[in-house]
């Protein structure tokens, strides 16, 4: 590849950036409303001793202020220390912006877009790919981002006695992805759109 046609992709990824965080802008709200089934249902599987609801909080009626709210409902007791815990029928809360959530898609989105390919059907292939790993990789950081949330609060208290409770490993991958490994995810289901696309044609 010569300099030349680095440029010109270089620029077909911003111009792709552009579009897709303008699409992002416009309707990720719907996109994540749409997924809160099913990131309740990998809340409950993670963390079983609550009940979780999400709800889409939008108070200054524009995109970028929107956030995604957690309201979990204990279930049976939640062990802190040997001296505290949190009784049943709790109602704990955490949130995320809502933006921040979704630039992995847009990551993944922007490098499919200006992929090499030859013929149409390979570009429609990796967008159809696309569509469901960025599914994959919401799912894989918003219920733990807003579970650690919680749990991070857990600690603080649950270190105030002896025996506190250990650390759950969502809260060591909220931090991976808070590092920088949100925009590495997106990379990586890019990357095996891409391989799978490949393999799909070759089969």
């Amino acid at each position: 590849m010569n300099q030349r046609e680095l440029i010109v992709l270089l620029l077909k990824g911003l111009l792709a950036w552009l579009v897709l965080s303008v699409l992002v802008w416009y309707f990720g709200g719907g996109l994540i409303k749409a997924l809160f089934p099913l990131l309740n249902a990998v809340m409950s599987s993670i963390s079983p001793e609550i009940s979780p609801g999400l709800k889409l909080l939008n108070l200054a009626q524009s995109q970028l202020d929107a956030s995604i709210e957690l309201s979990a409902w204990t279930l049976r007791p939640i062990y802190l220390n040997e001296k505290q815990f949190i009784p049943p029928g709790t109602d704990l809360k955490s949130s995320t912006h809502l933006l921040h959530v979704l630039v992995p898609m847009v990551i993944e989105g922007s490098i499919l877009l200006v992929w090499p390919v030859q013929r149409w059907q390979q570009r429609a292939i990796l967008i159809g790919l696309g569509l469901l790993a960025a599914v994959l990789v919401v799912m894989a950081i918003l219920p733990a981002h807003l579970l650690a949330q919680m749990e991070i609060s857990f600690q603080d208290v649950a270190l105030t006695a002896d025996q506190p409770r250990p650390v759950p490993w969502f809260v060591d991958w909220m931090v991976f992805c808070e590092m920088g490994g949100r925009w590495l995810l997106g990379v990586l289901a890019a990357w095996l759109c891409i391989q799978l696309q490949r393999e799909l044609l070759r089969a």
